[in-house]
């Protein structure tokens, strides 16, 4: 759910194309409307929020609401005054909407406002962090800014590099912890069409693994190591692949998918739901009407199933060929919600699931670039599947595209060493740019 464009509490509306794709296909399949939709999402909300659940995004709704009512601002300003000197909001550039109109609102009742941020690493664009709606926040207030210009984290190379992802051609930080040398790696890379197996051209071996074999070189351990990307799908290790209509291979994709380190939460969320209609198939036999219905007659929470969902996912073995039975046995054993009423065979899953391949570990943590906001490593792989990365990296404005912005983060994660897998390709052109930049590199 999003603010009206006004910022006014009062004219919230559901983002519909910010919703996941089973949500969609279920709003898109029923018989209402989206204003219905949005009539029982918006009495849902104020139900939970009436027993004392709220989220964030609730939480600054309730915060704007007393902010902009006169007789419940009246009551809240004295006490936030006198007990406040300032108000210090760190990471500012990840500020929504929503955030700086409840700034704005402070600032105008008098209460004194810190930003400290940085704005060429907004990459939250998708939930309202725009880094011009930063600056002109910015720009009403009274303060002089202040530039910071020492880097804390990162060797010398690093910032030369990161430097050239930013806006306004400004110089590098100035490294204050670190003087070492390192030159940013370039691996020419084969991306596979189809899974992550990522090839080394010059060795045809697995890129993680010769990204490690380098980093060793730099007396850097597996441990130390971090490999990132802008997609969940580009990043090494187990294939995310998704759900197909075999039930099985459903479950054994869940199953694969609660152990996947990183795993987005939509990719969580949809495991657990695959598991909860397996379940409820064996425990519900007769009952019709969907998961609604049957979690209102037995009086089931939405926390209750999600848990137990997991918990069971979590315990089944690695799926193999002959995995049925050992689900059907799992699931027999498995203490039953309230209500279940299991008749024979009924729901058991048949068949053989159809495997995804797996690679083998490589002791390197990954994740996508958004999830490491705040982390750090002593070696970082950024992988950069398409082609054209360069021009980008060479033409576009960081103030405009968030893409670039992406890559900032991921590069000034390290702390040592910075490596960048692209097509072999594109792999002088890098080379070219950067070293007219002043940024040392080794191309492996």
């Amino acid at each position: 759910m999003a603010l009206h464009p006004s910022h006014d509490p009062a004219r919230e509306e559901v983002v519909w194309n910010k919703l996941d794709y089973d949500t969609r296909q279920l709003i898109e399949a029923s018989t209402y409307d989206r204003m219905a939709w949005q009539e029982k999402i918006f009495a849902t909300r104020k139900s939970l929020c009436q027993q004392g659940y709220f989220t964030g995004h609730e939480a600054r709704l309730l915060a704007l609401w007393n902010l902009h009512n006169a007789e419940a601002s009246a009551k809240l300003l004295p006490p936030l005054r006198s007990r406040f000197a300032e108000v210090v909001v760190d990471e500012a550039q990840d500020c929504s909407a929503a955030d700086l109109a409840i700034l704005q609102l402070l600032h105008d009742a008098g209460l004194p406002l810190i930003l400290v941020g940085d704005p060429d690493q907004a990459i939250y664009a998708w939930r309202g962090a725009e880094p011009h709606a930063l600056g002109n926040f910015a720009a009403r207030l009274s303060h002089t800014p202040h530039r910071l210009t020492g880097n804390w984290r990162s060797s010398p190379v690093i910032c030369h590099l990161a430097a050239t992802l930013r806006t306004g051609q400004r110089p590098p930080d100035t490294s204050v912890m670190r003087d070492e040398d390192i030159p940013v790696l370039l691996l020419p890379t084969r991306f596979a069409t189809s899974g992550s197996r990522h090839l080394h051209s010059p060795t045809g071996d697995n890129i993680v693994d010769v990204f490690r074999a380098r980093a060793e070189e730099y007396a850097i351990e597996a441990k130390d190591c971090l490999v990132t990307a802008y997609k969940y799908a580009t990043l090494p290790g187990i294939a995310r692949e998704k759900p197909n209509t075999n039930a099985i291979t459903s479950l054994a994709w869940a199953r694969t998918t609660v152990h996947t380190t990183g795993a987005s939460s939509d990719d969580l969320a949809r495991a657990c739901a695959i598991a909860v209609r397996t379940l409820f198939g064996y425990w519900y036999p007769g009952e019709t009407g969907g998961l609604d219905r049957i979690m209102a007659a037995h009086r089931l929470s939405a926390g209750q199933i999600h848990r137990t969902a997991f918990a069971f996912l979590y315990s089944l073995p690695a799926p193999h060929k002959e995995w049925g039975p050992q689900v059907w046995q799992a699931m027999k054993a498995w203490p039953p919600l309230p209500g279940a009423a299991p008749q024979g065979g009924k729901g058991r899953p048949a068949g053989k699931p159809t495997l995804a391949r797996s690679q083998l570990a490589t002791g390197v943590r990954t994740n996508i670039v958004h999830q490491l906001k705040g982390d750090e490593a002593d070696g970082v792989l950024l992988l950069l599947p398409d082609l054209g990365s360069v021009q980008r990296w060479a033409t576009s404005d960081p103030a405009t595209d968030e893409v670039l912005r992406v890559w900032y983060v991921a590069v000034t994660r390290a702390r040592r060493l910075a490596a960048i897998a692209l097509p072999e390709e594109e792999i002088d052109a890098l080379a070219q740019l950067l070293k007219g930049r002043q940024v040392p590199v080794r191309v492996t």
